[in-house]
């Protein structure tokens, strides 16, 4: 089966937007051309290995969100914040901790 490069470019989109990446600051910070990013994201071209990991790794986008997109649940979200908790200071740790505590006691 062969990867869905329009699927793969509506994710690169998604995720980039929601990063607040312009292509040009995605295309300068994996080493690559703004077209590369262009051609990516319009489903034109399939990134090599190297560049499909720089662009997981910059927009913490889920590898399993682009090949096994039928499995759509909330495992997705969860993974999404563990690897986004995986940057955070000690403080910020704790501050989001306090935050999901107290959503988590508030009655609904």
């Amino acid at each position: 089966m062969a990867m869905d490069r329009k699927a793969l470019g509506r994710a690169i989109k998604a995720s980039r937007t929601e990063n607040k990446i312009t292509q040009e600051q995605l295309a300068e910070i994996i080493g690559v051309a703004p077209s590369h990013i262009k051609q990516l994201e319009a489903g034109n071209r399939s990134p090599s290995i190297e560049v499909l990991y720089q662009l997981a790794h910059v927009l913490n986008l889920s590898i399993d969100q682009i090949f096994f997109p039928e499995r759509k649940d909330d495992k997705e979200l969860v993974y999404k914040i563990e690897r986004s908790l995986q940057d955070c200071s000690v403080h910020e740790l704790k501050v989001i901790y306090s935050t999901i505590s107290a959503m988590k006691d508030k009655p609904e």
